[in-house]
């Protein structure tokens, strides 16, 4: 295996993927609990992080091994196959959502007349480049890039919008959501930070795979933290009716900066923020469907397998109808209720659970005998 990870490279990538699209996309689905939504990100990110312990210590069980081969180890042949067809279904579905999202947005923010189709191609083109070309390894260069650059952007945003600050759009606190609300907006934050289950499949690239978790739990906690600052301000400068009536809470709280009467226009860096996110992401996703389907039908080279992936994921982009259509539906029909609890809590549970159980067994028998 030549690809290789560093762990600072692992960082920025869990970073990226859970970041960008949290505080575009989710931001709105957790003002369910309104005013208490920062307490639903901190509930949120408490589920991120037992989803971050348990892919780490399930894919330390077996350093090296990628993820299609300790699961047969772990789970036998057929379930550990019946695994790897749902988390290959995860990965195929969420990739066409990225890219439709992706269109939409440029769409409404910088390309108003240009057709969806061609948004989507450009990026098709670049993704299939840079996975093609780099793989992984290339990919997680770009992210070493792009990942601090994306944390000064949101910084700059953040402290831009300090003097827009209304410090009573807090108050009450719990008393207006409860419990139920609170929970309820902790799901859709908690999904989209729960990235940190691809670490499954990243351990086998590390050059050292035991010493990977903290990379991952550092990148989950950072992006919890940002999208908790986020969140707060955007109840701080927006408001609570005005924020749960639009799609991107972040990007409107963008438009309301203006500094010494002058300093105005802060629109582009979330821009810029989202394009950086959704390019590492995607690349990311269209790298572990390759390999992993490479890996699961036993082809040799994972590279061949890009370009029939690539238009399958171009067609089934153009399907959602709209952006109700690919985000909410999407998010509320399979996302929150099956992907979250099954693909980033149980399995890696049942896989930690059983392969600790069959390595405790293994010395036993070896003594036994």
């Amino acid at each position: 295996m030549k690809m290789k990870l560093t762990g600072l490279q692992v960082f920025w990538i869990i970073l990226i993927m859970d970041l960008g699209m949290t505080l575009v996309m989710t931001v709105t689905p957790s003002l369910q609990a309104k005013q208490d939504a920062w307490i639903s990100v901190v509930v949120a990110g408490g589920i991120a992080s037992l989803i971050a312990l348990l892919a780490t210590q399930a894919a330390k069980l077996y350093p090296g091994q990628t993820f299609f081969e300790y699961s047969h180890i772990i789970l036998g042949k057929w379930i550990g196959k019946a695994v790897i067809v749902i988390y290959l279904i995860q990965w195929y579905t969420i990739t066409p959502i990225i890219l439709r999202q992706f269109s939409d947005l440029v769409q409404v923010m910088l390309l108003h007349g240009t057709p969806k189709e061609a948004v989507m191609l450009l990026m098709i083109i670049v993704i299939v480049y840079a996975t093609y070309a780099g793989g992984i390894e290339g990919i997680a260069r770009c992210g070493e890039v792009l990942g601090p650059i994306i944390l000064l952007m949101i910084s700059l945003v953040l402290i831009a919008s300090a003097n827009n600050i209304q410090w009573r759009n807090i108050l009450p606190v719990y008393a207006d959501s409860g419990m139920t609300g609170i929970l309820g907006g902790a799901l859709a934050p908690a999904s989209y930070l729960g990235h940190s289950v691809e670490y499954l499949m990243f351990a086998a690239f590390l050059t050292q795979p035991r010493k990977g978790a903290v990379y991952a739990f550092g990148a989950v906690l950072t992006s919890v933290f940002f999208v908790l600052i986020t969140t707060l301000m955007v109840i701080f400068t927006l408001g609570v009716n005005l924020s749960s009536n639009t799609w991107y809470p972040f990007f409107e709280m963008t438009k309301k900066i203006s500094l010494f009467g002058f300093i105005d226009n802060f629109d582009a860096i979330p821009v810029v923020v989202w394009l950086a996110s959704v390019f590492v992401k995607f690349a990311v996703m269209l790298f572990l469907m390759s390999y992993g389907t490479a890996q699961f039908l036993h082809v040799r080279n994972w590279r061949n397998l890009i370009w029939f992936i690539a238009p399958v994921m171009f067609v089934f982009a153009l399907i959602p109808q709209d952006v109700t259509e690919a985000t909410s539906n999407y998010l509320q029909r399979y996302w929150v209720p099956f992907a979250m609890p099954v693909n980033m809590l149980g399995l890696p549970l049942l896989l930690l659970v059983v392969g600790k159980w069959r390595q405790k067994k293994r010395p036993a028998a070896a003594d036994h005998a």
